[in-house]
């Protein structure tokens, strides 16, 4: 179920959009926000090049989520005590409370998984699942091949 969870959490995906709960939360902020806050939820501070690995995302991309869920009021940046050069991204308490409320929506959905399967389909749709994100991570889109045809000329009456 954790592996679940992590596909979830890592390549944004939506398995539960169709859910009222959800779509509440998506109102108020988007999907990547809502990925970042969770990370920081479950990994605790992080660096701006630690979320956007996380994110699989480029550190542009991250510090505009960033700047974005910092003017809502959703996390915070902040010196690092062990070396003032590095800003921790931190969540706000509102930030805490906002990531602990989609946590426990996932869990609820997955644990609704959980009870449809027996535990050898629940196995066996983890690892289908899984086996399905690999592909599409390391063998990029999926092309089909197309014929090309040998340019027509058209003639145009004026």
């Amino acid at each position: 179920m954790q592996q679940l969870y992590d596909l979830f959490l890592k390549t944004g995906l939506r398995p539960f959009a169709f859910m009222t709960d959800t779509l509440q939360l998506e109102q108020k902020v988007t999907r990547s926000d809502l990925s970042t806050l969770l990370i920081l939820l479950f990994r605790g501070d992080q660096t701006m090049s630690e979320l956007a690995s996380e994110m699989g995302a480029p550190l542009s991309s991250m510090t505009s989520i960033a700047s974005r869920l910092e003017r809502k009021g959703l996390i915070a940046r902040a010196i690092s005590a062990q070396d003032q050069r590095v800003r921790l991204v931190t969540l706000t308490q509102e930030g805490r409370r906002l990531a602990k409320e989609w946590e426990h929506i996932m869990q609820e959905m997955l644990g609704r998984l959980e009870s449809a399967f027996t535990p050898e389909e629940l196995d066996e749709f983890t690892r289908l699942l899984l086996k399905a994100a690999k592909v599409f991570q390391s063998e990029g889109p999926v092309r089909q091949d197309v014929k090309k045809t040998a340019a027509r000329k058209i003639n145009i009456e004026e």
